[in-house]
């Protein structure tokens, strides 16, 4: 009878933490983040270095049916264009771990931008002036090319509470007058939540964006 009674339970509390956890996720959302920035009241000083980032390409592999949840993946109802794939950052799952809709970024980011723009306030964290225009290339200017290898964020069900992880991995070439210096920059971020609410992603997303740039001003000369 004890055993009858402790398996209803932990049925019963498997359900509710699944309705509890995965909230609205059938449908494709969209999100907003924030570059990471520092505040200082001071201007940092100048460390007489000039840097043009002259590209930041997307290179994630996306999968149909992967076998991690880790792995770039779309809902296959809807439209999987490159301009979708370039703002993809997350794919939503029920309790059971089954890939539900996709999590966005807003129209008026993509991964791309969203790295490029945290890349340029660590650079000028660190000193360096960031030019924009091409025309103010010098030979004495740094140049980076920056490659995307992952930017993904994906939830792992747990008993009475699930994980949401997200993973960052950049190379960064930067080069002046034919010298390259090749910077591979890898984080993750995880955490603990009761719901899988797209603003709980954000939240692991933000972390491991300011992880990133953390990373960027510490490995870059």
């Amino acid at each position: 009878m004890k055993k009858i009674v402790l398996r209803s339970f932990l049925t019963l509390a498997f359900a509710t933490s699944t309705l509890l956890f995965t909230g609205c996720a059938t449908k494709r959302g969209e999100v907003a983040l924030q570059v990471p920035a520092t505040t200082k009241a001071e201007v940092v000083p100048s460390n007489g270095k000039q840097v043009y980032i002259n590209s930041v390409v997307d290179k994630r592999v996306f999968e149909i049916k992967p076998p991690e949840p880790s792995i770039p993946s779309l809902d296959p109802s809807e439209p999987q264009s490159d301009a979708i794939k370039a703002r993809a950052v997350g794919r939503k799952r029920n309790g059971y771990g089954m890939a539900l809709g996709d999590i966005l970024l807003n129209e008026n980011q993509s991964v791309s931008s969203v790295i490029k723009d945290s890349l340029k306030e660590a650079l000028m964290d660190k000193g360096y002036q960031v030019i924009e225009n091409k025309e103010q290339v010098t030979p004495q200017t740094y140049i980076a090319d920056v490659k995307i290898l992952k930017f993904w964020s994906w939830m792992n069900m747990g008993f009475l509470a699930l994980s949401i992880s997200c993973e960052i991995e950049t190379t960064v070439d930067l080069k002046k007058e034919g010298t390259p210096e090749i910077y591979s920059l890898h984080v993750k971020a995880a955490d603990s939540f009761q719901t899988g609410m797209e603003s709980n992603y954000i939240e692991v997303m933000q972390k491991a964006l300011k992880e990133y740039s953390a990373q960027a001003k510490t490995e870059i000369k």
